[in-house]
């Protein structure tokens, strides 16, 4: 049998596993070609994200899969909004429509921190430093969105799934601005000292914002939406 599309959970799946797992082969053909030490990031503080994929041959790895990750999780946020569109009606059309607008800049700010990566020169390091940041604030700012989106339809619905995972989407936001906070506060305490943590933080804070995604394709799994792909024929 012909699928009738693609499933909206899946494209919620690339979206958190694709940039996980471009960073951490990532990581793993870094620390292999001597670029990067071998340690555990999330704790060890040893190495950024962007210092996996500053040379050869990882960065190429790290573009490829990167970039189409991007691209995927833009198409998510269109699909998520179509959805929550079509589910019911809503009190909150600012955050409908917005919701995928902040979800695009997220994701052209991250290829655009991806295609700066590893290039010399002042204008690329501005433009990584620029697209990093971006990308980060912008994804939460839209999965802020997202969750209250969800936690308005499991009430319109009374549906206790919905609700169910509205609570845990909004336990993981929290969750994960509480690391942001709780990194900022240290950055201001310990000056220069920060330093030593700081890439900790960041791989922290990515692993979370991927969560994220996995969590609503796992509250979208048995949901029969799909993405398909509709051709009008004209008569001439």
């Amino acid at each position: 049998m012909i699928p009738r599309g693609v499933p909206l959970y899946s494209i919620a799946w690339a979206a958190a596993l694709l940039p996980f797992i471009a960073s951490h082969v990532s990581y793993l053909l870094a620390a292999s070609a001597g670029h990067v030490e071998w340690c555990m990031p999330y704790w060890d503080s040893c190495t950024s994200i962007s210092a996996t994929g500053r040379e050869l041959p990882e960065k190429i790895w790290f573009k490829l899969v990167m970039i189409p990750g991007a691209l995927l999780s833009m198409l998510f946020w269109y699909c998520i909004a179509a959805w929550r569109r079509q589910a019911a009606d809503t009190r909150l059309p600012k955050s409908l429509w917005s919701m995928p607008l902040l979800g695009t800049i997220a994701a052209l700010s991250l290829i655009v921190y991806t295609i700066a990566l590893g290039e010399e020169g002042d204008a690329y390091q501005n433009l990584r430093r620029t697209g990093v940041v971006l990308a980060f604030a912008f994804t939460y700012l839209a999965q802020l969105l997202l969750t209250r989106l969800i936690g308005e339809l499991g009430r319109l619905k009374n549906d206790r799934h919905l609700l169910l995972w509205h609570s845990r989407l909004f336990a993981l936001s929290s969750l994960l601005l509480a690391v942001g906070v709780f990194s900022l506060i240290l950055d201001a305490m310990l000056g220069t000292d920060y330093d030593r943590v700081e890439d900790a933080f960041e791989w922290i804070l990515a692993l979370l914002l991927n969560c994220y995604f996995a969590a609503v394709a796992l509250c979208l799994r048995h949901d029969p939406a799909v993405l398909t792909l509709q051709i009008n024929k004209t008569r001439p």
